[in-house]
């Protein structure tokens, strides 16, 4: 898609405040992506050697129009935690900088060439990964949440599409717009007024309206207005392995609601030609109603699904190299 005439002239930008990142310091190549309330470009750094990064523009009347302002301090807050020098993981998506103008809100964000995990599954044969590949992928999503939740963040959106692609083939967890801090759980206020209450307080059937991922990736205590932890996230890892084995969704029906039901009743099944029964077992014991019963990190990185993975040596194994057969695009 073209680039919007008032980001390919970045040269006439106004520079409010000298300290600060604005258009001037970017040239936009083109759109890369699309989110619920952000485009993304490839741009490139003219004071960093023309590097490479994702510029994502959040139109602010969109933000306010659509009560989305939570949403962009959340990713905005998440990343820069993220991004310190002393929390940086190689599995998350960086953040170098932010700054705004009077139409817009920008992240300048790590760019992945490849785009996102979704896609890059749906151009291999049967459109699924290798139990090989997957375990690779979900070793490296696994490392990367066990980080954000040491790190007291729960992502909340965790899917496929919200895995990056780098030019060496390694991934990025992106995407902390839905992000939530455990922190939150401990300074929340008393609500006294229904109208006033949190995302997580309202009753099931208003929680389900307010719902911002994707339906087949939701966890039965989002739907019923529970409070939500590293748990949440531990459900959604085990619908992105089934996922990886099998190319389509364990919860799948004509409509979300109906959706939304099968993911309350946890009821799935297995294809008969499932690849992998660690991976089974593995599935089985996290894709379980009650989020206490769900494994933890340590307990999943100690399954015998991973039995071949050091997860301390992650950055030396070799990434698949399937994403070297797809055209720049």
């Amino acid at each position: 898609m073209e680039v919007p005439l008032s980001l390919q002239n970045t040269e006439n930008a106004r520079r409010t405040d000298p300290s600060k990142k604005c258009l001037a310091d970017f040239k936009v190549e083109k759109e890369i992506g699309e989110g619920s309330f952000s485009t993304v470009y490839l741009a490139r750094e003219k004071s960093r050697e023309m590097r490479e990064v994702a510029l994502k523009v959040c139109l602010k009347k969109h933000i306010v129009k659509n009560r989305m302002v939570i949403y962009v301090q959340r990713e905005k807050e998440a990343l820069a935690i993220l991004s310190m020098e002393e929390n940086k993981h190689p599995g998350i998506i960086g953040i170098y900088c932010t700054f705004q103008d009077a139409e817009s809100l920008y992240f300048v964000l790590s760019y992945a060439k490849y785009g996102d995990l979704w896609n890059l599954m749906r151009k291999q044969p049967n459109k699924r990964f290798t139990v090989k590949d997957a375990q690779y992928y979900s070793a490296n999503l696994l490392s990367a949440l066990d980080h954000i939740h040491k790190h007291g963040i729960i992502h909340r959106d965790v899917k496929t599409e919200n895995l990056l692609v780098q030019e060496d083939g390694r991934i990025l967890l992106s995407d902390f717009g839905s992000s939530k801090f455990l922190k939150d759980y401990e300074t929340q206020p008393p609500v006294s007024d229904k109208n006033q209450n949190t995302e997580e307080e309202r009753p099931g059937r208003a929680r389900r309206a307010s719902f911002t991922g994707t339906a087949q990736f939701c966890t039965p205590e989002l739907l019923e207005g529970q409070r939500t932890d590293p748990a949440t996230d531990i459900w959604a890892f085990g619908v992105v392995i089934y996922n990886f084995l099998t190319g389509i969704l364990p919860f799948e029906d004509i409509s979300e609601y109906l959706i939304f039901r099968r993911v309350q009743a946890v009821l799935y099944d297995f294809p008969e030609d499932f690849p992998d029964e660690n991976a089974k077992d593995l599935v089985e014991r996290v894709l379980v109603k009650k989020k206490e019963d769900r494994l933890t990190s340590e307990q999943l990185m100690a399954h015998k699904f991973f039995e071949s993975i050091d997860f301390e040596k992650l950055q030396e194994m070799e990434p698949p190299k399937i994403f070297l057969n797809l055209e720049d695009s």
